[in-house]
C-alpha cells in the first residue's frame, strides 16, 4: 500500500548538502492520538483555526479576496467550492479562518482582485503608487500540508504565484514529473524560481515595501527582484503592473518556463519577454530602477551605491545572465519522524501531527518530506504485515480495522527518489513502525 504521509518522532536523518530554503513552515509538534490538541508552540492553539500571511508586491495588495481552496488527493485544485474566505487588509496582511476545521491536507491560498482592490508598483511609487487589482488579477500561495490543529502562516506573492503556476504545467515531460500542487513538489519548485531570480528563497520570506505603502517585510532582495520585474513591465509600457504580474503567472503555466511562450502581456498586445535571457532584469534594475535620476524610486538606493563584488552586484549579475528554471535540481535532505511503536484500538485511527521534517542547521535548506497523495519527488511507499487489519491512510493516519485480532502488527516504509524524475536525488531508507493493538 502506497501513500505519501507525513511522520513523526525521530528515528533518523539522513542528511545531504544543498542549497535552497527550509520547506516546512511549521514548529516542534509532539505525535498526538486522534482528537488531540497541537502540543507545539504555534499561537492560538486552543482558539479558532486560521491561515493568515501577507500579500505582497514589494508594496500592499489592499481589499483583494483571499479564498482557501482545497488541494485533491490527485493534487488537483478544487476550485468548485472552499474552506475560507476573506479580504486582504489594507497593509496586505491577511487572516482567514477556517471553515472545515475538519480538514487534513494542503491548502491552496488564492488571492484574487475585485471592486475596490488595489496593489503596489515599486517602478512607479510616487507618481501612480496603486494600480488596480482586478477580477482577472490573481495571485496563488500554498499552505503544503494542513495538520488539523495549528494556525498556519503563508505569504503570497507574484513569485510564488509563478510557483504554483510551474508546478500546474508539469507533464511528465519536464524531467519526468507529473503536475500538481503535491506537497514536495511546490517546495521544491519554489526553491527554483527562487534560484532563477538569485534569492535563497521565496516561501518563507516577505519582501520589502518598496511601493512605499504601508506594507510588511524585512526582504530586501525579494523586494529588489519585484521591484526589477515592475521596472521591466514599466519599460515595455504596462500601464498596469498587474497585467504583467499575471503573464508571469500564465507563461509558467504555459510550460513551466517564464520564456515568453505566452506571445503577449494579458491584456495587452506587447510581447511577454523571456525573463532568463541576458540583460533584462538585472539591467532594468541597476540602470533603470537604481538610475540616480529615475524619480519613481521610493526604496533601494541609487546605482552609485553598488559596491563590486557585493551580494548586491551578485544579485543583479546573475538577474543578467542567461538562466533556465529547469537546471536547478536537488539532492535531498530527509529528516525522518516515524514513530517506532503505536498503540491504535480496534476501529480507531491514530493522527500524528504534521512535523514530517525539521530544519538541520542553516546550511540545511531544501527538505521535501511526505507528501499528500499527489506528484512529489521522493516516494514513501507502505506495506503492512496484515492490510486488511492495519492499513496507513492519507495525512498521516494509522487506521484499524474494528475486526482486527489484538496482537502486534508491522507496517514498513520505504523512501527513496521517485521513479522516472530528475529533479532530486538522494538516498533510500527503510524503516520499520510495530502497530501494538490491545
Amino acid at each position: 500500500m502506497r501513500r505519501f504521509l507525513p511522520l513523526l518522532l525521530l528515528l533518523s536523518a539522513v542528511v545531504a548538502a544543498c542549497n535552497g530554503e527550509f520547506d516546512q513552515r511549521q514548529d516542534e509538534a509532539k505525535t498526538q492520538g486522534a482528537g488531540g490538541s497541537s502540543t507545539g508552540t504555534l499561537p492560538n492553539q486552543n482558539g479558532p483555526v486560521f491561515v493568515r500571511g501577507v500579500v505582497s508586491n514589494a508594496g500592499t495588495i489592499d481589499d483583494a479576496y483571499v479564498t482557501l481552496r482545497r488541494i485533491n488527493d490527485d493534487a488537483s485544485i478544487d476550485f468548485t467550492g472552499n474552506i475560507g474566505v476573506g479580504r486582504s487588509f489594507s497593509n496586505g496582511i491577511y487572516q482567514v479562518f477556517l471553515t472545515d476545521t475538519g480538514y487534513r491536507g494542503p491548502i491552496l491560498v488564492e488571492v484574487r482582485g475585485g471592486v475596490g482592490a488595489r496593489g503596489a508598483n515599486p517602478a512607479t511609487a510616487l507618481s501612480n503608487k496603486f494600480h488596480d487589482f482586478r477580477a482577472d488579477h490573481v495571485m496563488y500561495g500554498v499552505v503544503p500540508l494542513y495538520d488539523g490543529y495549528s494556525v498556519i502562516d503563508v505569504n503570497v506573492s507574484p513569485l510564488t504565484t509563478v510557483a504554483v503556476g510551474r508546478c500546474l504545467a508539469f507533464d511528465g515531460s519536464i524531467a519526468g514529473v507529473q503536475g500538481g500542487i503535491g506537497t514536495g513538489i511546490y517546495g521544491l519548485v519554489c526553491q527554483q524560481v527562487a534560484e532563477f531570480f538569485g534569492l535563497d528563497g521565496i516561501r518563507a520570506r516577505q519582501p520589502v515595501d518598496y511601493s512605499a505603502s504601508g506594507s510588511f517585510g524585512s526582504d530586501d532582495f525579494y523586494a529588489r527582484v519585484l521591484a526589477a520585474l515592475s521596472q521591466v513591465a514599466k519599460d515595455l509600457g504596462v500601464s498596469n503592473v498587474f497585467d504583467f504580474c499575471l503573464g508571469l503567472y500564465q507563461d509558467a503555466l504555459d510550460d513551466g518556463e517564464l520564456n515568453g511562450s505566452i506571445a503577449v502581456v494579458p491584456n495587452t498586445p506587447i510581447a511577454m519577454p523571456d525573463l532568463g535571457s541576458a540583460g533584462l532584469i538585472g539591467s532594468a534594475l541597476l540602470n533603470n530602477y537604481m538610475d540616480p535620476s529615475n524619480l519613481e524610486r521610493a526604496a533601494g538606493g541609487d546605482n552609485t551605491q553598488v559596491t563590486s563584488g557585493s551580494s548586491l552586484d551578485t544579485l543583479i549579475t546573475t538577474l543578467d545572465s542567461v538562466r533556465d528554471v529547469d537546471t536547478a535540481t536537488r539532492v535531498y535532505d530527509l529528516t525522518v519522524r516515524v514513530p517506532g511503536e503505536v498503540t491504535v484500538g480496534k476501529g480507531s485511527e491514530y493522527a500524528t501531527s504534521i512535523e514530517a521534517l525539521d530544519q538541520l542547521g542553516t546550511s540545511i535548506n531544501f527538505h521535501p518530506y511526505g507528501d499528500s497523495g499527489g506528484p512529489s519527488f521522493v516516494d514513501f511507499a507502505w506495506s503492512s504485515s496484515s492490510p486488511a487489519n492495519v492499513s496507513v491512510l492519507q495525512y498521516g493516519r494509522i487506521s484499524v480495522n474494528a475486526a482486527a485480532p489484538s496482537g502486534n502488527y508491522t507496517l514498513t516504509l520505504t523512501i527513496q527518489p521517485a521513479a522516472g524524475q530528475t529533479f532530486v536525488s538522494g538516498p533510500t531508507e527503510t524503516h520499520t513502525i510495530t502497530v501494538r493493538v490491545p
